[in-house]
This record gives structure tokens, sequence and C-alpha cells, in this order.
């Protein structure tokens, strides 16, 4: 006797063929495309825009923003997904730029091989910051990144004052065969496609069996051991990749900006990429790009607040104009100390779970 064919599952929310998640990102597209015109001309759709009412972002924010991202990227697959606590990822910047400028600046090579030769040279990097992680454990490998973020800045510093003093070390304009990237938009369009890989990359590199052995090797190392995982190569490839990928935002940090010091890239750059990953939430790729956005457009936000707060007197002007650095680091500092208390998943894992409890409240209605 047949049997009756069960029922088709009922679609939801999240399923990947819902109209309604097409839509959401169809949308998300034409906002990032949009962007940058809108930072640009400062208008919509004819109507201008004042600088409160865009927050007080500029595109060229932004684009440091792609670029932050990548650092806090990689540092969250190498700590959130790994569980290698790492204080030296300003380092692998260094090493990136440090190469950028060997390549680019001295040798004349084309701006893709010097992102080439970043990312090489961050692999190396990682390997060698990687090795005592297969001797010792906990603080001592955290002082381990620490002591090596130290080496690389003053062999960056040695090398600055070597061959370009103390005015900093010049890097020349990028270019794509022969698309000069010279300005904000075209920055803009080339970082974004280039974050978008490397999410895409380290996503899915996540989804395979090596990297759910990876994740393994985080939550309990001996059981992972016993389970046939060689914990040591997957070490070793983790801090490789991450630093490649730490090493090329590097380089284009320095591009960027078009002239960097050793000062740039000193512990407390190191600190802001671990204040990313806890902010947006630890283990979590999407909670280290809402990390990066959040770290570097608060401030820009709190800035526009503050220029509103020029005429005020008392208190009110102490706290928001005289004392504006301070209030921008008790703020993140707050955040912080808030976020590890009442949500140590960060702000992607309240996003996810309030995502989740509105699925369960619409599959029961």
């Amino acid at each position: 006797m047949a049997t009756a064919a069960p029922p088709a599952p009922r679609a939801s929310a999240e399923s990947p063929r819902s109209p309604l998640r097409w839509l959401w990102l169809v949308l998300a597209i034409a906002a990032l495309i949009y962007l940058p015109i809108l930072l640009t001309e400062r208008q919509i759709l004819g109507h201008r825009l004042s600088n409160m009412q865009l927050l007080n972002i500029g595109l060229s924010q932004v684009n440091l923003m792609l670029i932050t991202m990548l650092g806090a990227l990689s540092l969250n697959y190498l700590t959130g997904s790994a569980g290698l606590i790492s204080i030296g990822h300003a380092a692998f910047y260094a090493v990136g730029a440090m190469s950028a400028a060997v390549t680019g600046s001295q040798w004349g090579w084309p701006f893709p091989a010097v992102l080439a030769a970043a990312a090489l040279c961050g692999a190396v990097a990682g390997l060698l910051a990687g090795l005592p992680s297969l001797r010792v454990r906990g603080l001592y490998f955290v002082l381990s990144t620490f002591a090596m973020h130290y080496l690389v800045v003053f062999a960056f510093m040695e090398y600055q004052f070597k061959f370009f003093d103390v005015v900093g070390v010049p890097y020349k304009g990028a270019s794509l065969g022969g698309w000069d990237i010279n300005t904000p938009i075209r920055w803009y369009f080339f970082l974004l496609p280039l974050v978008i890989a490397v999410y895409w990359l380290l996503h899915n590199s996540l989804q395979t069996r090596e990297g759910r052995a990876m994740q393994a090797m985080r939550d309990h190392e001996l059981a992972a051991t016993a389970n046939g995982i060689d914990v040591r190569f997957l070490r070793l490839k983790a801090f490789a990749l991450s630093s490649s990928i730490a090493a090329v935002g590097g380089a284009l940090f320095a591009y960027y900006l078009s002239n960097v010091t050793s000062e740039f890239f000193g512990i407390q750059f190191a600190i802001q990429f671990i204040a990313m990953i806890i902010i947006g939430g630890m283990g979590s790729l999407p909670g280290a790009v809402v990390g990066a956005a959040v770290w570097l457009l608060l401030p820009a936000i709190i800035n526009g607040l503050t220029a509103q707060a020029g005429n005020t007197t008392g208190l009110l002007r102490s706290v928001l104009v005289d004392h504006k650095p301070q209030l921008v680091q008790a703020i993140f500092g707050s955040l912080v100390i808030v976020l590890l208390i009442f949500a140590p998943w960060g702000i992607a894992g309240m996003a996810s779970r309030l995502k989740a409890r509105l699925a369960a409240r619409w599959r029961r209605s």
C-alpha cells in the first residue's frame, strides 16, 4: 500500500528561497551601491542633507572602516573560531605595510603584486608567531604575541629611519590595470568587494570539515585530539590565514593614507581589534563586521553630536565639548563592560537571538 508523501515544509522567513530574504538582499546591494554617492553629494533624490542627518559620517571614514574590517574578520577567525588569543594583531598590519613599502615604494611593483607579497609575508609572519602555540598555552602564549608585536614594530621603525627618516614611509598611488584608485569613491568600490570576498572565504572555510575541526579544537582541545584532529597543524594554518588577511589590510591601510610611521601600529592599534570582536560578537563573522563599524563610526557620530552642543554652557559643555576624547573613551569602555556582563555574545549575537525569537513567534502564528 502506497504511503502518502510527507507534507512540504512550511516556508519561513529564514528559508534561503524566501522572497523576503531576496528582497532584503537586493535592497542591501542597492544601498551599498548608492552609499558613496550619498556621502559624496550629501543629498538624496535632490534633497540636501545636513551633516547631522548623515550622522557626521564621510566616505573616507567608511573606507577606513572597510580596511579595519579585514583585521577584525581575521582576528575573529583566529580568536573566536580557533580559540587562539592574540594581542599582536597590529604587528601583521605593520608587516603588510612594511612589505608594501619595500615592494611598492622601493621596487616599484604593481599594486596587485604588492598585495600578493603582503599576503605572503603576512602568512610567513603568522607561521612564526604561531610556533609558540605548539609548546605554550594560555597567558604564556598571549605574552608571546605581545612580544612579537614589539619586535615587528621595532623592525618597522628601524626600516623607516634607515630609508625614509622621521617623515614616515611614502606610498605610491594604487592602480589596477591602468585604473587609478585615487578617489574615495574608487577606493570604496575596490574595498567593498574585497571585504565581501574575504568574508565569503572565511565563512565557507568554517563550513568545511577542517573548519568544524578547528571549532572543535577551540571548544575542547583534548577531545579534538582524541578524535584524531591534528591541532598543531590547525593552529599554524589558522595563524597563517589570519595574519595573511591582516597583512593585506595593513598594505591597504598604508596605501590609503599614502604615508605611515611605526607609531601608527602601537599596542592601542592591536587592542582595538580585540574590542571590535567583543563588541560585535566573539566567534561571529557578522559580529566582526558590526564591531568594526561601531568602533570606526561611533566616534564620528559622537563628534557630530558634540558639535551641536558648541553653544551650550555649564556641565553639558564641559562633558560634550571640553572633554570630548574622554567621553568617547568612556562610552567605548562602558559598552565593552556592559556587553561582557549582560551580552557576552555581542551585538550580532543579540540580533541573532532576537531574530530567532521573532521567527519562532512567526511559526507559531
